[in-house]
């Protein structure tokens, strides 16, 4: 029969602990003047309490033995030094032998440490929390070390109540066109009202988004500068900074005018240098903008009821362009002022177009406008279909926010019904939730 070995030494370690404190007990003993019954029960209790726990601390086994040493009448100086003949340099200190010497004089049986709370939150308290509150409230652009200043409290422990307590993050405020009056807000939120109210009536919601043509106006340049978060890059520590080139004198820009439906690109054309579109310009670039319809999208062409969405600027609301538009039957659909993020060539567009040419030094104008061109053509057709469904998303969040500008807010709204394929041109979608 095989011995284990390391349960051999296990037992041989237990037996080595337990006739330990059997000496120590038995040298306590006999250190007495009175040897009796009581003395030699407590070495045997203390013995088997050892055995049973022999992982006990020496502190622990130490205050038994003075618990011992109290109830047997003895001082605080007289168990100390009885203490020391058996621990010597390993024996508490005479205070800490006062201390337990009263507590055991005044009844206390306890040998171990009470549970201590830890260390108390001095600082984050229901009272600081509320005064950092009240001041963000009052000014929500404190920085965290004017309110340490304020009221005294560690910056860090403003941060953690800032955070953790209050649940509150710092956030820059975004740029809007313009600071809109309740009338401006009424008015756009009754246009996309009326927007959703239409596309709710039509018996094909999805046939009828692929009507639309958007179209819209912007700058582009022969070089584009490019933002400060695409020009990081990771250097060693100690490595000079990247650099970057500023918009020099040669620079030249030119407007380009694009319109697209749901299926990508229709017509782009772009102006001369240094000049901007006006209602006479304006209304050629349709004249063109209908060959192209009539080119690119025959069955839209034939069926004669696309309908063009355009922003309110100047040359697209002039009397003449009005006129034009009615003389050729074209339906025109509502747009509230001041509502870039309503105009899908804004929102969705014309900033994929710019990030593609971010960075990029063209040599001459033409040389822009053949790149423009290759950009708009190489754009997926998922993009162009998108940009349709979300602005009638858009719409449902301006009538849920009565109006307001709702960028990085985080309003979420059902959809009215789901995206219908790209690539389909005869699938429609027929779970409306209209």
């Amino acid at each position: 029969m095989s011995v284990d070995p390391i349960k051999v030494q296990g037992r041989c370690l237990a037996c080595d602990f337990w006739w330990s404190w059997v000496r120590k007990c038995l040298v306590v003993m006999f250190s007495f003047q009175k040897r009796g019954f009581c003395t030699i029960l407590s070495c045997v209790v203390g013995s088997l309490l050892f055995f049973i726990n022999p992982v006990v601390s020496k502190h622990v086994e130490q205050r038994v033995t003075l618990k011992f040493l109290v109830k047997s009448g003895k001082t605080p100086i007289e168990c100390w030094r009885s203490l020391h003949d058996v621990w010597a340099s390993e024996t508490m200190s005479k205070t800490q032998v006062r201390f337990w010497h009263k507590r055991f004089r005044e009844g206390d049986d306890q040998v171990t440490d009470a549970p201590h709370p830890g260390r108390p939150k001095s600082q984050r308290t229901p009272q600081n929390i509320t005064w950092i509150s009240t001041l963000v409230e009052d000014d929500a652009r404190l920085g965290v070390r004017s309110l340490s200043a304020m009221t005294g409290i560690s910056t860090h422990t403003i941060r953690l109540i800032l955070k953790k307590d209050l649940q509150m993050r710092r956030r820059c405020a975004k740029f809007v066109p313009k600071q809109l009056e309740e009338t401006h807000k009424w008015t756009r939120m009754t246009i996309c009202s009326d927007n959703i109210d239409r596309l709710c009536s039509e018996t094909d919601p999805e046939a009828f988004l692929r009507r639309i043509v958007m179209g819209d106006e912007t700058w582009v340049s022969t070089f584009q500068q490019e933002t400060k978060q695409a020009t990081t890059e990771w250097v060693h520590k100690g490595a000079n900074h990247p650099k970057k080139l500023l918009t020099g004198w040669g620079v030249k820009k030119v407007m380009a005018t694009v319109f697209f439906d749901w299926q990508g690109e229709i017509h782009c054309e772009f102006l001369p240098p240094k000049t901007t579109i006006k209602a006479e310009t304006y209304i050629k670039t349709l004249a063109s903008l209908k060959e192209n319809i009539r080119r690119k999208r025959p069955q839209l062409w034939k069926d004669r009821n696309f309908i063009l969405h355009h922003d309110n600027a100047s040359p697209h609301t002039a009397q003449p362009t009005v006129k034009k538009l009615q003389e050729w039957g074209v339906e025109v659909m509502e747009h509230p002022a001041y509502s870039p993020d309503l105009a899908p060539c804004d929102f969705a567009l014309f900033p994929q177009l710019k990030a593609k040419m971010r960075g990029q030094k063209f040599e001459n104008v033409d040389q822009l406008k053949s790149e423009t061109r290759k950009i708009l053509f190489s754009l997926p057709k998922d993009l162009f279909n998108d940009a349709i469904h979300d602005l009638v998303i858009r719409w449902q969040k301006y009538v849920a926010v009565n109006g307001e500008y709702f960028e990085g807010d985080g309003v979420v709204i059902d959809p009215l019904f789901a995206k219908g394929p790209a690539e389909d041109s005869d699938s429609s979608s027929d779970d409306s939730s209209c």
